[in-house]
This record gives structure tokens, C-alpha cells and sequence, in this order.
């Protein structure tokens, strides 16, 4: 759909506020572009008036050009209707074919929501219940102490209180070839950093656990669950979360990263079936929409009740306050059942951000004005959908004064800002010249275990040089060259991994005992988590 009408009764006005010729100029070319064509066309005065594509056009195409961006879809929906649907820009670069309004992307983290609706659904037939012991259903969960295990609950699993870091477990699922249930077995290895509950700490593997809660109950698998029961009833018919179907979509968007020389290149995805309940649903901004129609009519799609409105208030209930800073000023956030939730001037913004290799998404929904949008792109890491959903935002609340004034001038050289931390990160690691390292470099070679991930195999390939692979991710291979002393520079042969360091530990009769990675975390990855020691 790409032009509509608002439907519904209007509970508030939108209408562009004026400013003094200072305030523009402090706000930057972005800030005023964006403010004035979404201002004076995209929400007007009345709800009834169309959407001027021809000015959102311009919008979108500004974004574009000026963060390098490949492609982008959006998808804006007001009391039940789909206002506004369309695609910018390109599947891939240096590609003819275009992003319409059904390109899929991968959605990232918003696809925990979806698992938290297919646990509700069995909530809502009383199947399950949110304070149900994990343990019950997973005989074979467990995690690094005896009581938690007994106590962990499937609410546990959707607000992020285990007691582990943030993102724990990221080298058990990234482009591995471990399932659901092999990740879950290897939980227990995971080790706290608090309490039990004494704090939130976001994390992935747990929507894997409870995707394997939604098997055991339903007989069937999470994936298949999801579609019957929400997919299909929501006339998402390219939305999944199995990999073998979304290659086979040839409406889909290719996703792209930097490469070493700081231009965008394609990829190709991996398969994240295992952290599909976490990652890894892909879907197009017009199937989005009717997501969230039914999440703004409490469960209700064209008629047909999904699931009903007590779940849908208690998915977006807060039920643990995460102490971070918000961009809307104020003291807190709190979490839902796979949403972020935030207080403003009298409203609940409801939303989360996805974000996968090569792809950024962005879904916001504000409940009482019955309004959401969702942002799609096939690029990673860049802050062209956080601007596009500020300044959306700021629209739809009335409310300019919503982000600092050097907001828009701290992203404005975000290119270049990346592009020098990326050449400090190398500086920093400097070479001590002269150093040998305590052995032969053959004798480094050998396999070596981390009892949470698996196998780890250090090859010789030469005089001077080893190869590193991982037995279960066949993306964490590469060449290991002398960098001083017992510490090698690993050159990953993949552009998604940045380079990074191994040292090799010793006992005292110089005996190699292990060995440690130090390198910027990917994604979710976090390698200090491993502990690899020599078999």
C-alpha cells in the first residue's frame, strides 16, 4: 500500500510547531528537512488529508545518501489501517532490483516478540502459565547453580534476570551448527555475574529455551507453531523464521556490513534457524504492520481474536526495570515480554530494535494514539533507523524539544567518527619489536577445548604461521601470524570477524595450558566468556 487515508477518530492533532531562525540553525540540515516535510505533509491537521508520497519520498531518499544506506522499508499504521507502506533503494548494491513494500528483511530482536505471543497463546488456553517452572517442561535445562535451576520460570526467561552478562551464550548460536536443544544443554557452563533476579541483563538464548517450552507443549515445532498460529492468521505469508524458506523468497534484501576499506558490501546470511525465536524472523514492512494492528487492537486481526487482551496487557506490562537513560529524557525503561517499554508526557512508547549481520530494524508503537511504525534496512550498525524513529517519534508526540540540541550534530559525522575508531583499534595494538615467542611455532598447534563451546583446533600451515578454527562455526577460522612474545594478531578470513589476539598460558615447567582471545566483541559474541585450555 503505498497511499491511504487515516481511519478512525483522531485523539490528538499533529500540527508543525514554528521555531526561530537560531533554533533551525543549531538543528542542522537533517533535523530541518525531516521536521518540516513530515510536519507539513505526513501529519496534518486532520487524520483525513493523504499521504504526500512525493515528499516522503524525499525524506527517505535524504537518509539514504547521506548514510550510504542500501535499502530501506517502512511501514506506519494508525487505528487498525496501514497508512503508509513502501520501499526505498536497493536489495543489494550495485543491483538493478528494487525494495518495494514486500521486500523481507531480517527483523533481529524484534523477533522475541513473536515468541513471547506463542507462549501467550498457550497462556490464553491455559496450556502453560508465565510463573510455570522451566524445569517442568525442559527436564534437561539447567544453569550454573541447583536452586536456580529448580526456580527458573518461563517469566525468567522473557525479562532477562538470569544473573548472566549481557548477551551470554553468543558463542553457541552465532553462525554455528548447534541446534536449540544442544545450545540449551550447554547453558549450565555459563557463569553469573549476579543474582539470581538481582538485576536485568539482556540476553538471546533464553528465547531459545523458550521457544523449546513452546515444542514440548504444542507437539509440534516453534517454528511451524508460529506460523499456523500467527503468520498465517496474519496474512504474513513471507514472514518466517526458517532459513531454507526465506532463501527461497527472491523478494529479499541482501544484507551488507563495511569491508576494509570502509565500503558497503554484500554478504551472505547465515542461517540462524537456532536463535530464530531470538534473531532471526524475517518479514517485509507491510506483513510488520499487521503485527502490529493486532498488537495495537489487543490481539484482535480483522475480526479474528488471536489471543486476548489480558495477554496482550501483560506482554506489554513492565515487569523489570532496566536503570538506563532513554532518549526521551527521562529516568528509566522498563522491560515487557520482548518489548522495551518507556514512560513520556503521559504515554507508553512500546518498542524494540533488531539488529543482525548486515540488517537494522526498528519497531515503535504508542498504544494510546494507536499508532506504530516499523523501519527495516539491509545495512548493520548505523544510525540511519534511530534517527528515522526519533524524528518519527518527535512528530507523533508534539513534541520537539524530545532530543538534545547537539543530537543531531553528534550523528552528523557518524561515518567518519567510525571510520577513526576502527584505525585507533589497530594503533592501539602495537607489535614489540624483536620478541620471539617461547616455542617453536609448531608446537603451539594442537586441540584445544572450552567446556561450553566445544573443540578448538590450532593448526601449523607454515614455518612462520597457525590457522585457528572453531569445530562447530566454520565463520571462526583463520591465520594466526606472530604479533610479540606468546601473543598471535588473528586475521579471520571473514570480513564479519574483525581481527583480533590470541595468547597463549603457560605453567611454569613451560607448558602451554591454554590460550585467551582479545578482540572486539561481534554481534552478541563475546570471546572473554571462553576458557580454552590445551587437551
Amino acid at each position: 500500500m503505498l497511499s491511504s487515508v487515516y481511519g478512525g477518530k483522531s485523539s490528538r492533532i499533529f500540527t508543525q510547531r514554528n521555531h526561530s531562525p537560531n533554533r533551525y540553525t543549531q538543528l542542522k540540515k537533517m533535523k530541518n528537512f525531516l521536521s518540516i516535510i513530515i510536519g507539513l505533509f505526513l501529519f496534518s491537521n486532520t487524520f483525513s488529508q493523504q499521504i504526500q508520497i512525493d515528499s516522503l519520498d524525499l525524506l527517505i531518499h535524504q537518509v539514504i545518501k547521506d548514510y550510504e544506506i542500501p535499502g530501506l522499508s517502512i511501514g506506519i499504521v494508525r487505528n487498525d489501517s496501514i497508512i503508509f507502506s513502501k520501499g526505498y533503494g536497493n536489495c543489494e548494491v550495485n543491483k538493478e532490483r528494487k525494495v518495494d513494500e514486500n521486500t523481507t528483511f531480517g527483523i533481529g530482536s524484534i523477533s522475541k516478540s513473536f515468541t513471547a505471543l506463542t507462549l501467550g497463546i498457550l497462556v490464553d488456553e491455559g496450556k502453560i502459565d508465565w510463573d510455570d517452572k522451566v524445569k517442568d517442561y525442559l527436564p534437561y535445562f539447567e544453569l550454573y547453580a541447583p536452586y536456580v535451576t529448580d526456580n527458573f520460570t518461563i517469566r525468567d526467561l522473557l525479562i532477562h534476570r538470569s544473573g548472566l552478562k549481557d548477551v551470554s551464550g553468543g558463542t553457541l548460536w552465532y553462525h554455528s551448527d548447534y541446534s536449540r536443544e544442544e545450545i540449551i544443554k550447554r547453558l549450565k557452563y555459563l557463569e553469573p555475574v549476579s543474582g539470581y533476579r538481582e538485576k536485568p541483563a539482556y540476553q538471546n538464548v533464553m528465547y531459545v529455551v523458550a521457544s523449546e517450552i513452546v515444542k514440548t507443549v504444542s507437539g509440534t515445532s516453534w517454528d511451524s507453531f508460529l506460523k499456523t498460529r500467527v503468520f498465517d492468521k496474519l496474512k504474513m505469508n513471507n514472514s518466517t523464521s526458517l532459513s531454507t524458506e526465506r532463501k527461497a523468497n527472491k523478494n529479499l534484501a541482501q544484507p551488507h556490513i563495511w569491508n576494509e576499506d570502509y565500503k558497503k558490501v554484500a554478504i551472505i546470511q547465515e542461517k540462524g534457524d537456532n536463535l530464530a525465536p531470538g534473531g532471526f524472523i524475517y518479514s517485509s514492512a507491510i506483513e510488520m504492520s499487521n503485527y502490529m494492528r493486532l498488537m495495537l487492537n489487543n490481539g484482535v486481526f480483522e475480526n479474528d481474536t488471536i489471543v486476548s487482551p489480558t495477554i496482550i496487557e501483560e506482554i506489554f506490562k513492565p515487569q523489570i526495570i532496566y536503570p538506563i537513560g532513554s532518549p526521551f529524557n527521562n529516568e528509566f525503561s522498563s522491560y515487557g515480554f520482548g518489548w522495551w517499554l518507556t514512560p513520556f508526557n503521559g504515554h507508553k512508547i512500546i518498542e524494540h530494535s533488531g539488529g543482525i549481520d548486515g540488517m537494522a530494524a526498528q519497531l515503535v508503537m504508542i498504544k494510546d494514539l494507536n499508532i506504530g511504525f516499523v523501519l527495516l534496512t539491509n545495512a548493520s550498525k548505523e544510525p540511519a533507523t534511530f534517527i528515522l524513529r526519533a524524528l518519527l517519534l518527535k512528530q507523533f508526540l508534539e513534541d520537539e524539544d524530545n532530543l538534545p540540541d547537539n543530537f543531531y550534530s553528534l550523528v552528523k559525522d557518524w561515518r567518519d567518527n567510525f571510520i577513526k575508531e576502527k584505525k585507533e583499534s589497530l594503533r592501539i595494538q602495537l607489535k614489540s619489536k624483536n620478541t620471539k615467542p617461547s616455542l617453536a611455532i609448531k608446537e603451539y598447534s594442537g586441540k584445544y577445548t572450552d567446556k561450553m563451546y566445544g573443540d578448538i583446533f590450532i593448526n601449523n600451515i607454515s614455518e612462520e604461521e597457525l590457522e585457528i578454527s572453531f569445530s562447530h562455526t566454520k565463520l571462526f577460522r583463520g591465520k594466526l601470524v606472530h604479533w610479540h612474545f606468546d601473543t598471535f594478531k588473528i586475521d579471520w578470513y571473514d570480513i564479519r570477524v574483525p581481527d583480533g589476539f590470541l595468547t597463549f598460558n603457560f605453567n611454569s615447567k613451560r607448558e602451554i595450558l591454554g590460550f585467551s582471545i582479545d578482540q572486539e566483541n561481534l554481534l552478541d559474541v563475546d570471546f572473554g566468556e571462553l576458557k580454552i585450555m590445551k587437551n
